[in-house]
């Protein structure tokens, strides 16, 4: 029979190495071409390359591994996180925070900030609603009038792209989110330029038989 032999054996061993050495070279050419970035991509740092503010965001996280509820640090590391445009870091430093206080409204409403930045306008519209019912109910600290009147313009903003794809149909929501603000343009006066002072108003002419 035709491949018996020592010599049969030996050539299925070399073809069963040549099939793993293809199978491993076309794993190693899906895995660049997966991981390894395109040209056009440009990879930017995670974090700015400031060393204070690394050294912050590094305290801020060290506190909320030791104290996950604490508000202040969670507060603050997500506040760093939403200026870097990371809002799903923001978020994530906010939830041991959420979960030991749930009756502070500043924690909902920067995770609906949070959560609006992220493209989910359902869970920000939710967190919005808890944050003014928390403000207008009474929250674990003080809410002022502006602040109830920010976290109710954010909740009728909000109230308009909940149910709308932001991610599929950006334009839709960039419509209603103006129709929500209702922008107002106030113009400003022009500035008087230097050097050109405004000419004095003549005097009045004096009436006959006055003295000027």
């Amino acid at each position: 029979m035709s491949g018996s032999g020592p010599e049969g054996g030996a050539a299925v061993r070399i073809g069963l190495v040549v099939t793993r050495v293809l199978d491993l070279a076309i794993l190693l050419l899906l895995a660049a071409a997966i991981l390894m970035p395109r040209p056009d991509v440009k990879v930017k740092p995670a974090l700015p390359p400031d060393p204070v503010m690394r050294q912050r965001v590094a305290e801020l996280q060290t506190e909320l591994m030791a104290t996950p509820g604490n508000v202040p640090a969670a507060l603050e590391l997500a506040d760093i996180f939403m200026d870097l445009r990371h809002p799903d870091w923001a978020f994530a430093s906010l939830a041991g925070a959420l979960d030991a206080h749930p009756d502070d409204h500043r924690l909902h409403h920067l995770a609906s900030l949070a959560l609006a930045d992220h493209f989910e306008p359902a869970y920000a519209y939710t967190e919005a609603g808890k944050a003014l019912t928390l403000c207008e109910s009474g929250s674990a600290v003080a809410c002022g009038e502006a602040e109830r009147g920010r976290l109710d313009l954010l909740k009728s903003t909000l109230e308009r792209v909940k149910n709308l794809d932001m991610r599929r149909d950006p334009n839709s929501a960039k419509e209603q989110l103006i129709k929500a603000l209702r922008m107002t343009y106030i113009p400003k006066k022009a500035a008087q330029k230097p050097g050109k002072a405004s000419a004095p108003s003549p005097a009045p002419t004096p009436k006959p038989g006055t003295q000027p």
